[in-house]
């Protein structure tokens, strides 16, 4: 399981949000949307536990001016699978030739 992709499969990457938003309308259209907010350093931490290399986590304030004003401010989480010897990524064998 030391492999990111299979670490986190199957696995919720947190637990049950407290106040999940559900839309069932945007922009005139009937939808059925949940969104789940969570914590970027939260995130962060569970994709490292599974394996996977963190480059870096960064939260912006909400934008609220414009024709989509954002109800909440952003977070952004980039991580990338380890590395295996040869410098392929796991299951990659293009770079080794």
């Amino acid at each position: 399981m030391a492999d990111g992709r299979r670490a986190a499969a199957g696995r919720p990457l947190a637990g049950a949000c407290r106040n999940p938003l559900r839309l069932t309308e945007a922009l005139g259209e009937e939808v059925a949307l949940v969104f789940h907010r969570r914590q970027p350093q939260r995130i962060a931490e569970l994709l490292r536990e599974a394996g996977l290399g963190l480059v870096f986590v960064t939260r912006r304030e909400r934008e609220t001016d414009g024709p989509f004003p954002e109800r909440a401010p952003q977070g952004f989480v980039l991580v990338r699978r380890p590395v295996v010897s040869g410098g392929c990524e796991d299951g990659d064998i293009s770079a080794a030739n």
